[in-house]
């Protein structure tokens, strides 16, 4: 039987993929990153996986989009795994489940309940997805230098964005548990990102920006807050790179 491409999907040359890789969901916030790397050239275009490549402090840094959800995060992260790559962090959007975040505010994530079912399929539900304490760290002193407003904490990973129409009483109750369990925000990847990159052995992390603000009368979304804090979580993650990079992490 013929061996399938160790990256079918993300259509990259491993050389072209930096040992320091930001993933986004949106094919839209790609060059939106890239702009903060110097030299920064398309290296695969294919599906939902578009990759650039450059340069922050002269080391080789890519980002690439995965799309939505966790099958399309495991499968880039899978392939990602052949390349080069040691350290990915996640730039993505979420939902607030806790009153005090914000619009725009940045969550640096530290481990995800684990809901969706991509995750099953690799390993036990007892295996955490908890984030590289390194990559953390180099977060947290990212967001006090880019100066947004930063929580950290846990997050809940899901496979469906609109599953709870279907069913609003099972999802009610679910929510406020994670809600009583001081789980911050609920989003779509970090479980698989965690747990994927966990078992590869890459060193993971992510930085959130909240686009779904609570209030008395349900969610506000988006805008121009949340406009300026992606940018900002976005400058945390490339500052959290040279923070890694000047440290040795990765090398």
């Amino acid at each position: 039987m013929a061996l399938v491409d160790p990256r079918y999907h993300i259509r990259v040359r491993p050389e072209d993929v930096g040992e320091f890789v930001i993933v986004v969901g949106d094919r839209g916030r790609v060059e939106r990153v890239a702009k903060y790397f110097s030299d920064a050239k398309k290296v695969g275009d294919n599906r939902e996986y578009l990759t650039y490549t450059g340069y922050v402090k002269g080391k080789k840094v890519s980002v690439m989009s995965t799309g939505m959800g966790a099958p399309a995060m495991a499968i880039g992260i899978e392939e990602l795994a052949t390349t080069n790559a040691k350290v990915v962090i996640r730039v993505g959007t979420t939902g607030a489940f806790q009153k005090e975040l914000k619009l725009g505010d940045s969550i640096i994530v530290t481990g995800a309940v684990r809901l969706d079912g991509t995750t099953s399929q690799y390993i036990m539900p007892e295996y955490p997805a908890i984030a590289d304490f390194r990559v953390v760290s180099a977060l947290v002193q990212a967001a006090q230098l880019v100066k947004n407003r930063y929580h950290v904490g846990i997050v809940a990973s899901t496979d469906s964005y609109y599953g709870r129409n279907f069913d609003p009483e099972r999802h009610s109750h679910m929510e406020k548990l994670l809600v009583k369990a001081h789980v911050l925000a609920v989003e779509m990847e970090i479980g698989a990102l965690y747990v994927v990159g966990g078992i590869k052995g890459l060193k993971t992390g992510a930085v959130l920006t909240v686009r779904e603000e609570l209030s008395e009368d349900g969610y506000i979304q988006a805008g121009p807050r949340f406009e300026e804090g992606l940018e900002k979580s976005i400058q945390i993650a490339v500052k959290a790179i040279e923070i890694l990079i000047e440290g040795g992490v990765g090398s």
